[in-house]
């Protein structure tokens, strides 16, 4: 039985552009070589907002992920617009539990309108794109990458997403195919 989980399942939260969403999942095939599903997309879980915060608790989203994956082999990933955060930490881009196999990742702070620059929705999906690999390479027992070339380098903001590279370094892809098999 491999290790691994045999497809990939993005759930779409609230209003997502869906073409982004399409063009992410031929992507996460290709790379992780699975078959990849989109869900009809759910709202986000009212249950998950902080109304001191104005944001959405990613862990209570991640429960409600879990609640969606048909077996335990799927690995669900979440897309959403809106702002979310861990007790800890002012925002985060994206969470992962590898342990449930879900993850989720937020386009709230991928824009640059958020940091009073003009609108370039250019940068949006690589920065999406870049994110949504991080928390899959967490999902597959990969370790945060100190490379900063790496996709999977632990980026602390825009600026190290936009720099880093597209694909899993040496070191990276080594530990994906010795851990999965893929």
């Amino acid at each position: 039985m491999s290790l691994i989980k045999a497809k990939i399942v993005i759930v779409p939260l609230g209003e997502v552009d869906m073409a982004m969403v399409n063009r992410l999942a031929g992507s996460l095939g290709n790379i992780f070589n699975r078959g990849v599903d989109i869900l009809k997309g759910m709202r986000m879980p009212p249950e998950a907002y902080s109304e001191t915060r104005s944001q959405y608790y990613a862990r209570v989203i991640l429960t409600k992920l879990e609640r969606v994956k048909a077996n335990s082999r799927e690995t669900v990933i979440g897309v959403c617009e809106e702002d979310l955060y861990l007790p800890k930490e002012h925002f985060v881009l994206g969470y992962a539990d590898d342990l449930a196999g879900t993850a989720v990742v937020s386009l709230f702070h991928f824009r640059s309108e958020f940091y009073g620059l003009p609108e370039d929705d250019s940068k949006v999906y690589p920065r999406l794109y870049k994110e949504v690999i991080r928390q899959m390479a967490t999902l597959y027992a990969v370790k945060p990458c100190q490379n900063p070339s790496c996709i999977n380098y632990d980026s602390d903001d825009m600026i190290d997403i936009d720099n880093k590279g597209t694909r899993l370094c040496d070191i990276c892809l080594r530990q994906l195919q010795q851990v999965h098999a893929v």
